[in-house]
C-alpha cells in the first residue's frame, strides 16, 4: 500500500487518488487493477485522509462526473478542496476527467472477476477533448483470454469525423487500432447518411451513432481511449463492451484465440497509375477480414483500377486478380450506375461530383474468406491499363495503354487484418 500525496497515485487498500487530469479507467489500469464504479464515502472525506491528503472539506453533494475529487490547481476556485464525497451517486463513471481534479476511484482485483459474463461500459453527457482520455480498460483474470465485441459512440454534428479511438491492447505503447468512427465504418468524408448498418458496423442517427461488432482479441488486457485532433466538445457518448473466451469464427475460418487484429492504415497522394499497398505482411498467417477506400479525385477514371492479392507474399504479378475494376470489387459495375447502396458484404457510400470528385466504399471478406499462410500483400491502382487485347490487370509497368485520364488522387484506406 502506498499514501503519496505528491504527483503520483495515492493507493490504499481498493481506493486509489489518480493523477491530475486522468480517468479512473486509466488509474486503476496503472494500478493493475479493474475501475469499480461503485464508491462508499459515507458522506464524509474520511477516505481522502487515509490517502494522506490534507483538502478543505466541501460537503456540497456530488454534481459532476469526476467525482468525487481533489482539485490541485492553484487556477481552479475549488482549488484544495475535496470535492463530491457526499450523495454519491450508486455508480460514477470510470472514463471521466476534469483537467484540474485528482479523481478518487475504487480499483478491484482481476481475479475477482467473472471468468463468464461480459465486461464493458457507458460513457454519458461527457466531453470529448484534444487530451487522449482512457475511457475503458479492462485485465483479464488469469487463465483465459478476452474479445472485444462491439463499439457505438454518439456527438453532435461531425464530432465524431474528427474523434480518434484508439484500442490498446495486451499494454502495447502504440495502439495497434487507430481510428475515426465513420472511416471505419467505410463512410469517407464524414458523410452522414443515415440510419443503414450491417451486422457488422453501421449508423443509426442522423448525428453521429456510429458503431461496429469487430472481434478484437487480447490476451491480458485492453484499454480504449478518445481524442479530438481539433477541439474540446460536449455532449459525448459512447459504449464499449467484450466477453471471455469467445470463439472467433469468419467465414468457416477459425480465428486462433491467440490472434491479432491488425488496422492497416494507407492515405497519402498518389499519382495516375501508381500502386496503393493496401497490405503489406512479408511473413506469417492470418486471414484478412475487410477493406474500406475512400478517393478524392479529378474524374472517376481512378476506377479503373484492379485489385491483386499476394499469397504467399512473393507470388509473382498478378498474383490473384480479386477485381477487374474497383467497383468490381465492391459488387457493382459500370462506375457505380445504380447509385449508393448499403448491402451485408458490401457497400458504395458516398459521392461527390462537383469541385472534383469525392468516393468512399467498403467491404468484407466473410462470404469469401481470405486466408494466408506465409504473409499477405493486397494491392489496388489509381486507375489502370489495358494489353493488346483490351484487357486490364495483368499490365504491371510497361506495354500496356492507360484507361481513361486518371488524376492524381487522395486515398484514404483502412485494412482490417487478423495475424497469428
Amino acid at each position: 500500500l502506498r499514501s503519496l500525496v505528491g504527483s503520483e497515485m495515492c493507493i490504499r487498500d481498493r481506493y486509489i487518488l489518480g493523477v491530475e487530469g486522468d480517468s479512473c479507467s486509466h488509474t486503476c489500469h496503472l494500478a493493475g487493477m479493474n475501475c469499480n464504479p461503485l464508491i462508499l464515502t459515507n458522506n464524509t472525506n474520511d477516505i481522502f485522509k487515509e490517502l494522506g491528503v490534507n483538502c478543505i472539506a466541501d460537503p456540497r453533494p456530488w454534481w459532476a462526473e469526476n467525482q468525487p475529487g481533489y482539485v490541485v490547481d492553484p487556477k481552479d476556485p475549488n482549488y484544495n478542496h475535496c470535492l463530491g464525497y457526499v450523495n454519491v451517486p450508486g455508480g460514477v463513471q470510470c472514463g471521466a476527467s476534469y483537467s484540474s481534479v485528482r479523481r478518487l476511484c475504487a480499483c478491484d482485483d482481476p481475479e475477482t472477476g467473472s471468468k463468464v459474463s461480459a465486461f464493458g461500459t457507458g460513457l454519458s453527457s461527457s466531453s470529448v477533448t484534444t487530451t487522449e482520455t482512457t475511457i475503458f480498460s479492462h485485465i483479464l483474470p488469469s487463465g483465459i483470454y478476452g474479445v472485444m465485441t462491439h463499439f457505438w459512440a454518439t456527438a453532435g454534428p461531425l464530432i465524431l469525423s474528427q474523434t480518434l479511438i484508439r484500442y490498446y491492447v495486451d499494454d502495447e505503447s502504440t495502439a495497434s487500432i487507430q481510428f475515426l468512427p465513420p472511416q471505419a465504418c467505410g463512410a469517407g468524408f464524414a458523410d452522414q447518411h443515415a440510419p443503414w448498418g450491417t451486422k457488422w458496423f453501421g449508423k443509426g442517427a442522423a448525428d453521429g451513432a456510429w458503431f461496429n461488432n469487430f472481434r478484437i482479441p487480447f490476451q491480458k488486457s485492453i484499454r480504449i481511449t478518445v481524442q479530438h485532433l481539433t477541439g474540446n466538445y460536449g455532449g459525448f457518448y459512447m459504449i464499449v463492451r467484450g466477453m471471455p473466451n469467445l470463439e472467433i469464427n469468419i467465414g468457416g475460418v477459425k480465428v486462433p484465440s491467440t490472434a491479432r487484429l491488425n488496422l492497416i492504415k494507407f492515405q497519402s497522394t498518389v499519382q495516375p497509375i501508381e500502386w496503393v499497398p493496401i497490405v503489406d505482411i512479408p511473413s506469417g498467417p492470418g486471414l484478412f477480414f475487410m477493406h474500406t477506400l475512400a478517393v478524392k479525385s479529378g474524374n472517376l477514371n481512378f476506377l479503373e483500377g484492379c485489385y491483386h492479392a499476394y499469397s504467399p507474399y512473393n507470388q509473382a504479378f498478378p498474383g490473384t486478380v480479386l477485381s477487374t475494376g474497383t467497383e468490381d470489387y465492391f459488387d457493382s459495375a459500370w462506375y457505380f450506375n445504380a447509385g449508393q447502396f448499403w448491402l451485408p458484404v458490401s457497400g458504395f457510400t458516398h459521392l461527390k461530383t462537383t469541385g472534383g470528385i469525392e468516393w468512399s466504399a467498403y467491404r468484407f471478406h466473410e462470404m469469401d474468406p481470405l486466408p494466408f499462410d506465409n504473409g499477405f500483400k493486397f494491392m489496388w491502382r489509381n486507375g489502370d491499363m489495358v494489353n493488346a487485347a483490351g484487357q486490364k490487370c495483368f499490365v504491371d509497368k510497361v506495354g500496356g495503354s492507360i484507361v481513361g485520364s486518371p488524376t492524381p488522387s487522395d486515398v484514404t484506406s483502412y485494412a482490417w487484418v487478423y495475424t497469428w
